[in-house]
């Protein structure tokens, strides 16, 4: 490791536990030549140990949002109608833990089963009670609301590798979303579903413009074609270092340890092989009891 510009090196008497999360912790075993060999001398790391597997299983939920500009103060916002509930929000806060402060920002969520559905959710909403930008600017004036639709089971699988760039080992991820031409069937039937929830009546009192996908993109093929073209991830990213017994297994499920190094366990979300339909956080904190377990060697206290 580089500390304060001075190369130093860390030894472990035991063992060591890697839970750098789904993108750092292939980065670290690829850049200290545990991975495909083959790849590994292609960008000049020699290999320590051939595991193939080594961030070639991420997975993630792939995300389209509607976004409405309403001209409502109900709804989140920067506006000048909206100026003095904005100024006593601190105060509101700090007296009573009550005001726009105390928002979580993703107020609402639910899920729902397309056509392709199999008897249980594939999509999943988060309502969003104030204007998502269409621009993608973080801070946007005005009101409104969204929903971000995602897809629960993915079936496309992308790869996080190593640059080439020997003085800088950045990442590479390529999440390679909609590559399953199901998970783009179900995600554009998530939208036409979200458009129907901000077609109900309830809606009716804040109801505004829609701006992105827009009141335009209307079939099938132009939604999924403003999908291509902005589509999000949700932020949980799986498998890269995916526990199992086949070829592509990089940790021994009963133990974390990774095949064919002594004393190194991975802990986080990266050794899932699949991803899991909600969000990761309550798993990986599970996956770090387990570890726990598993180096105290002791059964599992979950």
């Amino acid at each position: 490791m580089r500390h304060k510009g001075e190369q130093k090196t860390l030894s472990a008497r035991r063992e060591i536990v890697l839970a750098a999360g789904a993108i750092n912790s292939p980065k670290i075993l690829l850049a200290s030549g545990i991975g495909e060999a083959a790849e590994l001398q292609t960008i000049g790391i020699k290999p320590v140990v051939d595991l193939p597997g080594v961030g070639k299983n991420p997975q993630d939920h792939v995300d389209g949002m509607i976004t409405v500009r309403s001209s409502s103060t109900r709804t989140l916002g920067l506006s000048l109608p909206n100026l003095p509930r904005v100024l006593a929000a601190p105060f509101q806060y700090f007296a009573g833990r009550k005001g726009m402060l105390t928002t979580n920002y993703v107020e609402a969520g639910g899920f729902a089963r397309t056509k392709y559905a199999n008897g249980i959710p594939d999509v999943q909403f988060h309502f969003v009670p104030g204007y998502r930008s269409h621009r993608g600017r973080l801070v946007e004036y005005g009101h409104g609301y969204a929903i971000h639709t995602c897809v629960l089971r993915p079936k496309s699988v992308g790869e996080v590798k190593l640059s080439g760039q020997a003085s800088n080992r950045d990442v590479l991820i390529d999440h390679r979303f909609f590559s399953n031409e199901e998970d783009a069937k179900v995600l554009v039937e998530g939208i036409k579903i979200a458009r129907q929830i901000f077609a109900a009546s309830e809606f009716d009192a804040i109801r505004g413009t829609e701006m992105l996908p827009g009141k335009d993109v209307r079939t099938d093929d132009e939604i999924l074609a403003y999908l291509r073209a902005g589509a999000l991830t949700v932020y949980h990213p799986v498998g890269t270092c995916k526990m199992g017994t086949d070829a592509k297994a990089v940790v021994d499920p009963a133990t974390l340890k990774v095949r064919g190094i002594a004393g190194l366990r991975v802990a986080d979300a990266s050794v899932m092989p699949k991803l899991i339909c909600g969000s990761t956080n309550a798993p990986s904190m599970m996956i770090g009891q387990r570890a726990a377990d598993m180096i105290l060697g002791r059964g599992s206290s979950l």
